[in-house]
Protein backbone atom coordinates (compact mmCIF):
# COMPACT_ATOMS: atom_id res chain seq x y z
CA UNK A 1 0.00 0.00 0.00
CA UNK A 2 2.51 2.19 1.33
CA UNK A 3 4.98 1.73 -2.63
CA UNK A 4 1.28 2.58 -4.60
CA UNK A 5 0.44 5.49 -2.21
CA UNK A 6 4.52 6.60 -3.08
CA UNK A 7 4.05 5.78 -6.73
CA UNK A 8 0.63 8.17 -6.95
CA UNK A 9 2.41 11.14 -5.21
CA UNK A 10 0.98 11.20 -1.97
CA UNK A 11 4.25 10.94 0.16
CA UNK A 12 1.92 12.73 3.39
CA UNK A 13 0.04 9.94 3.27
CA UNK A 14 2.26 7.27 2.80
CA UNK A 15 4.95 8.04 5.53
CA UNK A 16 2.51 8.30 8.16
CA UNK A 17 0.86 5.37 7.49
CA UNK A 18 4.06 3.88 7.73
CA UNK A 19 4.25 5.71 10.82
CA UNK A 20 1.59 4.50 12.57
CA UNK A 21 2.62 0.82 11.76
CA UNK A 22 6.09 1.21 13.00
CA UNK A 23 4.72 3.03 16.05
CA UNK A 24 2.31 0.72 17.01
CA UNK A 25 4.75 -2.44 16.15
CA UNK A 26 7.18 -0.69 18.78
CA UNK A 27 4.35 -0.25 21.38
CA UNK A 28 3.61 -3.75 21.57
CA UNK A 29 6.94 -4.40 21.80
CA UNK A 30 7.31 -2.12 24.95
CA UNK A 31 3.66 -3.91 26.22
CA UNK A 32 5.55 -7.36 25.28
CA UNK A 33 8.57 -6.73 27.16
CA UNK A 34 7.28 -5.12 29.90
CA UNK A 35 5.48 -9.06 30.52
CA UNK A 36 9.18 -10.27 31.22
CA UNK A 37 10.16 -12.15 34.51
CA UNK A 38 12.41 -10.01 36.75
CA UNK A 39 15.66 -12.37 35.85
CA UNK A 40 15.20 -12.11 31.97
CA UNK A 41 14.73 -7.83 32.06
CA UNK A 42 17.17 -5.50 30.71
CA UNK A 43 15.64 -2.74 31.64
CA UNK A 44 12.98 -1.31 34.84
CA UNK A 45 9.35 -2.33 33.80
CA UNK A 46 8.70 1.75 34.18
CA UNK A 47 10.99 2.42 31.13
CA UNK A 48 8.95 -0.49 28.97
CA UNK A 49 5.60 1.55 30.14
CA UNK A 50 7.18 4.88 29.00
CA UNK A 51 8.13 3.47 25.68
CA UNK A 52 5.01 2.26 25.12
CA UNK A 53 3.06 5.18 25.94
CA UNK A 54 5.71 7.59 24.09
CA UNK A 55 4.93 5.66 20.75
CA UNK A 56 1.08 5.75 20.98
CA UNK A 57 1.38 9.52 21.94
CA UNK A 58 3.71 10.20 18.69
CA UNK A 59 1.28 7.84 16.74
CA UNK A 60 -1.76 10.14 17.68
CA UNK A 61 -0.33 12.90 16.45
CA UNK A 62 0.13 11.62 12.66
CA UNK A 63 -2.60 12.67 10.33
CA UNK A 64 -5.41 11.20 10.61
CA UNK A 65 -6.21 9.58 7.69
CA UNK A 66 -2.49 7.89 7.91
CA UNK A 67 -4.33 6.73 11.59
CA UNK A 68 -7.10 5.38 10.01
CA UNK A 69 -5.78 3.48 7.13
CA UNK A 70 -3.16 2.13 9.54
CA UNK A 71 -6.00 1.39 12.65
CA UNK A 72 -8.06 -0.51 9.63
CA UNK A 73 -4.88 -2.42 8.34
CA UNK A 74 -4.75 -3.74 11.52
CA UNK A 75 -8.19 -4.53 12.32
CA UNK A 76 -8.67 -6.39 8.93
CA UNK A 77 -5.23 -8.21 10.38
CA UNK A 78 -7.14 -9.07 13.90
CA UNK A 79 -10.30 -10.09 11.80
CA UNK A 80 -8.13 -12.30 9.53
CA UNK A 81 -6.06 -13.90 12.47
CA UNK A 82 -9.28 -14.31 14.38
CA UNK A 83 -10.89 -16.40 11.83
CA UNK A 84 -8.09 -18.48 11.42
CA UNK A 85 -8.16 -19.73 14.78
CA UNK A 86 -11.79 -20.43 14.56
CA UNK A 87 -11.14 -22.65 12.00
CA UNK A 88 -7.79 -24.10 13.31
CA UNK A 89 -8.86 -27.90 14.79
CA UNK A 90 -7.40 -28.10 18.72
Amino acid sequence: MVAAAALGGDLTWAIGFSSFGVLVYYAIANAAAFTQPAPDRRWPRWFNAFGAAGCLTLAATLPVPSMLAGAGVIALGLVGRMAQLSTTKP
